[in-house]
């Protein structure tokens, strides 16, 4: 167990779940060997988890077969985005050579569930780049890859309004949105290709978030239904 190495990378879980491990680190106290990872690449607010080297080199029983918990996933790459906000976070993703074919599709991809229009709306543009690749490669493939079908149904939806807004009711946040969400500059290189200071990109960006907020409840309000969660 102590010989062998966990590579930062996906994973796929015994049950099907993909996951992505940040790295390794050791108990301060115990020195035991921890996994460091995530669930999701792409959530709004990425929640990390540890489980001890151990555990997570182990195997479980499924329908009878003993089976490795985790799998490594080695045709799965970590995309520019996601290292980018890595980066952002102050951790750091895997050096390798770029792959000229994104790979970011494979993550799993969910209809996002939100209370306010504003927080679905920033999660939409957030997610843009992950939720268009999820859409070509399921389309490329012919069939659903970390998605449901409803979900894939909204996904596409979504893209085609977002895409719709981007030319008529955002037009003039075009610019910002193909920088920001398209190409995936971060804020910070935005603000420096521009010669913007800090808050006035994150100004610029709750514009764009408030005006997307009201065509998307514009949106539901025409078709008498809500894509929100139920108030409690």
């Amino acid at each position: 167990m102590a010989e062998k190495r966990i590579y930062a990378g996906y994973y796929r879980r015994y049950d099907g779940k993909v996951i992505y491990v940040v790295t390794t680190a050791k108990d301060a106290d115990t020195g035991e060997e921890t996994v460091v990872w995530t669930p999701s690449l792409y959530a709004d607010t990425r929640q990390y988890f540890t489980m001890s080297k151990k555990s997570f080199c182990g195997y479980v029983e499924v329908d009878g077969k003993r089976q490795a918990k985790f799998k490594r996933q080695t045709s799965m790459r970590l995309s520019d985005a996601a290292a980018q906000r890595y980066e952002e976070e102050g951790l750091r993703g895997p050096v390798r050579k770029r792959y000229s074919v994104p790979m970011d599709g494979y993550d799993t991809w969910e209809q996002p569930r939100t209370q306010t229009y504003y927080e679905y709306a920033k999660a939409l543009c957030e997610g843009y780049r992950f939720g268009l690749r999820k859409y070509q490669l399921c389309v490329s493939e012919k069939k659903y890859i970390g998605i449901s079908k409803k979900d894939f149904l909204a996904l596409e939806q979504d893209l085609r309004f977002l895409n719709t807004c981007v030319k008529t009711a955002l037009k003039d946040y075009a610019g910002y949105f193909d920088e920001r969400f398209s190409q995936g500059l971060s804020i910070r290189k935005y603000a420096q290709a521009h010669s913007l200071n800090r808050g006035s990109v994150d100004h610029l960006q709750r514009k764009l978030f408030t005006a997307l907020a009201t065509v998307l409840k514009e949106r539901d309000e025409a078709e008498g239904m809500s894509r929100l969660l139920p108030e409690r």
